[in-house]
């Protein structure tokens, strides 16, 4: 019988013992694991769980509708669907994507290269749109094939529509998605949001825009979307989710806009280019604002073509353009009430003086400054400058008076300063005074003959129509500032008011009312008189002030206009009209001042209704 080597046998039972030990460690340990999983971790793993379950969905608040005085729709929203894609999923099934694009009717090749481009731009996989607003069919091929097709996405979002096509298009403005530049790490949008980008949709953005809601949802394991779970999903059971909350729509908008006048200028408008904008003297509410030529901002709902945009922006009529407070223009005849005040003020000239006749033009020096009427129109008193519009009338003014005479004057009644329309991108025009001249030609080497053309509006002086239409408000009201405004008050989505304009008419105490009162009787006759250039202005039963215009341009046929306030005793609307490369205001913007006027006060068509 072999001797136990008691030695190896000890050797063998120490090397069980730690085996044993380190198993038996290794299972407490374990144990614990498990244990503190379980129960400690439990509602960590739970949530982890259903994470992988449900999903957070954000649910875009409609933005405010904007409507006009008596509550027509103006703007609205529609729902359209979203069809985006998920590039990293894409890759995994080319085939099925192949099969995806034949059914959706889209162009694969284009839209494989488009993914590679985004790939490489934005490498952390984020969504593609391919389409912005879906047809039926499209969206039918992805609701019945949802399992098939995981990599495309739809959604359902609000669009911009406006009912009226063209009406107010450069008042109302249109929407885009906000660009990788403008989120900018900025919290207050998301990708996929729609912002403001012109008129009112821009100018008050964060009043339309609402509170986002957030939805959740049930998702399989391959990633199809089940259904929308119900009930509170809070950080007791799901770490970074919340409880589902219905969206907030955005506030809704009502505009001072006269709807039946707003119809009624955008009839009477048969000009290619130009603007009309129509305010009430009292208080400042715009009635009606068009630009010419204009567009269709339905064309932004399911984003436009880079071809439309390019058109858009290409064209030399500039359609995007809102002349109405982006265009500025000199404002010829229509100032020569500002050049009175100040010749009346400084007491260049009084009312009934008669200065020296006017044969067609005015021999300054060298130069000869030439009327509007070749024949010229004799001698004239002021009222009888104005009526007439006799420039050589204003050039004997413009000899008396000094640069900063025009500027005061000028700056009494607005010019040269933005007048705070709600509306963006508001031009400030330019009011020359001595310093301006100074600068611009240097001192002492500037003459009189700019004060000559600076006392007809023409020279460097620049207005915009808005700014004229201020003009034309404060000496139909006695001298009272106004602020033109587009926006009447505000509501909520409970239909309480949260914002009304409630500014007043501030009275100008450097305003003399007893000139403004001489400016305001010739203004009337120069409609009213059988001589007056604005005859054609005039309107039945209705008393009716204004002043014609012609404004010199260097590249084409003179801009006419027309500005005019009635009734002239007691006014409630004021009028400014610019129509470019349209000749004289009194044979041209005259004649529709008075088909607007008519059917503002006599309406007869489908546009009128009881005022």
């Amino acid at each position: 019988m072999a001797a136990i080597d008691f030695q190896s046998e000890r050797l063998l039972e120490r090397r069980r013992t730690v085996l044993l030990t380190i198993l038996v460690g290794a299972a407490a340990v374990i144990a614990a694991w498990l244990f503190h999983i379980q129960v400690f971790r439990h509602g960590h793993y739970r949530r982890l769980a259903l994470s992988n379950r449900i999903q957070k969905e954000d649910v875009s608040a409609p933005r405010g509708l904007i409507r006009a005085s008596d509550g027509t729709k103006l703007v609205v929203n529609i729902p359209v669907y979203e069809i985006s894609v998920m590039p990293n999923a894409v890759v995994r099934q080319p085939s099925r994507f192949s099969l995806a694009c034949r059914l959706l009717g889209v162009d694969e090749q284009r839209l494989s290269a488009a993914l590679e481009e985004w790939r490489a731009r934005y490498p952390d996989g984020r969504e593609m749109t391919v389409v912005s607003a879906a047809q039926k069919g499209q969206i039918s091929v992805l609701m019945e094939n949802r399992g098939l097709f995981p990599f495309f996405r739809l959604v359902m979002k609000h669009r911009r529509q406006y009912p009226d096509s063209t009406l107010a298009a450069h008042l109302l403005g249109y929407t885009g998605e906000v660009t990788d530049a403008e989120l900018g790490g900025a919290e207050r949008f998301r990708r996929g949001d729609i912002t403001g980008r012109t008129g009112i949709e821009f100018a008050y953005q964060d009043w339309l825009r609402g509170v986002d809601g957030v939805r959740i949802v049930e998702i399989s394991a391959e990633g199809t979307r089940i259904g929308e779970l119900g009930g509170s999903f809070e950080g007791q059971e799901l770490e970074g989710f919340v409880e589902s909350r219905p969206p907030v729509p955005g506030h809704d908008l009502f505009l001072t806009l006269d709807i039946s006048l707003q119809r009624t200028v955008e009839a009477a408008f048969e000009r290619e280019r130009g603007c009309v904008v129509a305010m009430d003297p009292r208080n400042g509410s715009i009635l009606a604002a068009v630009s010419r030529p204009s567009y269709d901002p339905n064309i932004f709902i399911g984003g436009v073509s880079a071809g439309d945009w390019q058109a858009l922006n290409e064209d030399p009529a500039k359609p995007l353009f809102n002349r109405a407070v982006q265009a500025t223009y000199p404002p010829g005849s229509t100032f020569k009430m500002v050049v009175a005040y100040a010749a009346l003020r400084t007491g260049a000239v009084k009312p009934y003086d008669r200065l020296r006749p006017c044969y067609g033009g005015w021999q300054f020096g060298n130069r000869w400054f030439r009327c509007w009427r070749p024949e010229g129109h004799g001698s004239s008193n002021l009222f009888e400058g104005i009526i007439h519009s006799c420039d050589v009338y204003f050039y004997q003014l413009g000899e008396r008076l000094e640069a900063d005479d025009f500027a005061y004057a000028g700056r009494l009644f607005g010019f040269g300063r933005a007048t705070g329309v709600d509306l963006p991108s508001e031009a400030r025009g330019l009011l020359p005074d001595k310093a301006y001249y100074d600068r611009r030609f240097g001192r002492r080497r500037w003459t009189k003959g700019h004060l000559l053309n600076y006392s007809i509006g023409q020279g460097d002086l620049l207005a915009t129509p808005v700014q004229l239409c201020q003009m034309t408000a404060m000496i139909a009201n006695g001298g009272r500032r106004i602020r033109p405004h587009i926006v009447s008050r505000i509501e909520d989505s409970d239909g309480q008011i949260v914002y009304r304009f409630e500014e007043e008419a501030q009275r100008v105490p450097q305003i003399d009312a007893d000139i403004l009162s001489i400016i305001r009787r010739a203004m009337r006759d120069v409609v009213g008189g059988e001589t007056g250039t604005g005859r054609a202005a005039a309107v039945r039963g209705v008393p009716v002030a204004g002043k014609t215009g012609t404004a010199q341009n260097p590249h084409g046929e003179d801009h006419a206009l027309f500005v005019a306030y009635a009734p002239a005793d007691d006014p409630v609307i004021a009028l400014t009209i610019v129509l470019e490369h349209a000749g004289h205001g009194g044979a041209v913007a005259a004649p529709m001042a008075r088909r607007i006027l008519s059917e503002y006060f006599h309406p007869t068509g489908a546009a009128g209704g009881a005022r």
